[in-house]
Order: structure tokens, then sequence, then C-alpha cells
């Protein structure tokens, strides 16, 4: 396997995503198993995003889907303790599961209903996450103990790199 080192020092956002991109298709370009991929995004974007302290994945649980139960499971993460289960609709991450829409939360204590796992959580992200047949198959979160941490370039440069590594 190829060493990935993603540029971060004088770049822009975009050009760290287009980086990222760059590197997660040669390094996942015949990996089939999802949670190898979910693990790769999660370890190449921590390393071009070190400010990030909590970054992962929250997977569908396809078992209580076949029992009429929408509810997300965690996935692969980097960070303190996650939340375990989240139903969809609840939080931030429930909400972008259930609306199938990118959550940006500049404030997450005004965010009605939000799930507090770590207290230092202070700006939030969230992007729903597809397979090939459209399908929701997990949610990519993202926390800061920044306020106001995450914008569209977050949203364009994720809901990419979600697309490509994971709706193909």
């Amino acid at each position: 396997m190829q060493s990935v080192q993603v540029p971060v020092s004088g770049q822009t956002k975009s050009e760290i995503y287009q980086y990222l991109i760059r590197d997660l298709r040669a390094v996942l370009d015949d990996e089939p198993n999802r949670v190898a991929r979910m693990a790769t995004v999660v370890s190449l974007c921590v390393q071009a995003f070190p400010d990030w302290f909590w970054t992962g994945f929250y997977c569908v649980d396809e078992v209580k889907k076949t029992q009429g139960v929408e509810e997300l499971v965690v996935g692969p993460y980097t960070g303190t303790l996650g939340c375990l289960r989240i139903a969809f609709g609840r939080g931030v991450c429930g909400t972008a599961a259930s609306t199938r829409t990118t959550q940006i939360v500049p404030d997450v204590h005004a965010f009605p209903g939000h799930i507090a796992c770590d207290s230092r959580s202070n700006s939030e992200i969230v992007v729903p996450v597809f397979d090939q047949a459209g399908e929701l198959i997990a949610v990519f979160d993202v926390d800061s103990e920044q306020y106001d941490a995450f914008d569209e370039t977050d949203r364009d440069g994720l809901e990419d790199i979600m697309q490509v590594v994971f709706a193909r």
C-alpha cells in the first residue's frame, strides 16, 4: 500500500478536501469492505483536520431496520466515547439520518434535542452516507470544540468524499 500524506500547511480547506479525495481513491481503489473504507476515511480526515476532536460514522442498524426500527449504531470513529445508539430524528445525527440532508450546526447548545455525548462539543457537521443504490447506510459525524467550525466548504468536501468512497 502506498503511503499518503495530506498536505495541510498553507492549503485552503477546499484544497485539503481535494487531496483527501485523491488519497482515498488511491488507498481504497480495490477495497470492498465497508468498515475498512469507513476506518480509512476517519483516519485520513483526522490527519488532515487535527482540530476535529470527534470524527466517525454512525451506521444504520440493518437488524433493527428489518424489525421496522430506524436506529443508528456507532461505527468506526476516533475521539472520546461516542453514543452507542441514536434513533432517527434524535439529535444532529438522527436528524441527518431522517431528513437525509447534511446538518451544519454552528452552536450545538442551540440545537433542539442535541445529544451531548461529550460536553466539549460546540459545533458539529453530520453528512448522510448513501450506497450506490441511493440507500442510507450511515451518517458521518464531526464535532469541534470551536463554535461555528464548519461551513459550506466542509459540506461540499465531505459530501464529495462520501459520494466517492461509498456510492461506487
